[in-house]
């Protein structure tokens, strides 16, 4: 019943435009609902790339149904970010509606789920953003790791940032060093500048922020070859979740195969079933003979995700020679 009213009154507020759009018989809104549907390791299942072309095929005509649902609360009946992110530059006529939205509800706490929203969702729109994204980080608040992170969502637009972002690794609030490190992470541009931040966040008193730098380094792929030995030294830290974002950022990074193999191999059988999930998926970024062998004798893990992770990597490596082998997921 609530959804019912809801979308009557989306209905209502959007009058004066043209009709909710419309894909293979079902509305936007609905196809957005769907952005949410994930597997286990963050990849889109069948529903949520199915949503992704019916938004991309909608196109700019979302906008102002997406920009509406984001800035009336009354009638959000789904979350926008999503969707935004699908849209990129398409959708950047929304950049002034949600910038005023942004500095005008900045302190209004009735506000503060759809200003979080808007500010994730405007960060998906391009450079045009920066300055409002700019405005809203530097203003401290319990949302400031979120919106720092927010950066990330730039990519290689973000570079301008990137100064900015380097003056956050170093602020006495851990979460203010965790966002500039993930968002640093994310735009993974100009290696030489951060690499070395990054290998010295690994020593970071905060294990959030040792799990956000390894995992950062891994973005950074064979530019970050060099941190491989403070990777490989990690795998002793205390914080169970920085020492699977290690074992995740070696099979990225990649560098010395004959170096991270053992350690990837000996993580695999880990009694942690994270150690072992990271391990299998890392093996299928190193590739080759040896990781195959190895994971070969971890299709019977007791752990069902990390089975998955196991058949994927077997799958990525040598998909013909894993189709022999007559394996199966259960």
């Amino acid at each position: 019943m609530r959804s019912c009213i809801l979308t009557a009154i989306l209905c209502l507020a959007l009058a004066g435009c043209s009709r909710e759009p419309v894909y293979n018989g079902k509305p936007l809104h609905q196809w957005v609902s769907l952005l949410q549907d994930e597997n286990f390791d963050t990849s889109g299942t069948p529903n949520s790339m199915g949503a992704s072309n019916a938004v991309r095929t909608i196109g700019p005509a979302a906008v102002p149904w997406l920009v509406e649902w984001t800035t009336h609360p009354g009638s959000n009946v789904v979350e926008t970010p999503p969707a935004f992110r699908i849209l990129g530059l398409q959708a950047a006529s929304a950049i002034p509606e949600l910038a005023e939205f942004l500095d005008h509800n900045r302190t209004n706490t009735d506000a503060e789920g759809p200003w979080v929203e808007a500010a994730t969702a405007i960060s998906y729109l391009g450079p045009g953003a920066i300055p409002c994204m700019l405005a809203a980080a530097t203003n401290k608040g319990a949302d400031q790791k979120e919106l720092i992170q927010d950066f990330g969502h730039l990519g290689t637009n973000g570079v301008s940032v990137i100064p900015k972002l380097i003056a956050w690794t170093s602020d006495s609030n851990s979460d203010v060093r965790v966002g500039a490190f993930n968002a640093l992470g994310a735009i993974a541009m100009e290696p030489e500048t951060v690499v070395p931040l990054l290998r010295l966040a690994l020593k970071d008193p905060d294990p959030l922020v040792r799990r956000e730098a390894a995992n950062s380094l891994g973005s950074f792929g064979t530019a970050a070859k060099d941190a491989q030995p403070d990777l490989i030294q990690m795998l002793s830290d205390q914080d169970g979740q920085a020492r699977d974002n290690a074992i995740g950022a070696l099979g990225k990074i990649g560098g010395d195969h004959s170096v991270v193999l053992p350690y990837l191999v000996k993580a695999l059988n880990d009694p942690d079933s994270g150690a072992r999930l990271m391990a299998a998926l890392s093996l299928g970024d190193v590739g080759g003979p040896k990781a195959f062998d190895a994971l070969m004798l971890s299709t019977d893990d007791k752990d069902k995700d990390v089975r998955a992770a196991v058949f994927r990597s077997l799958k990525k490596i040598d998909p013909v020679q894993f189709a022999k082998s007559g394996k199966s997921l259960h």
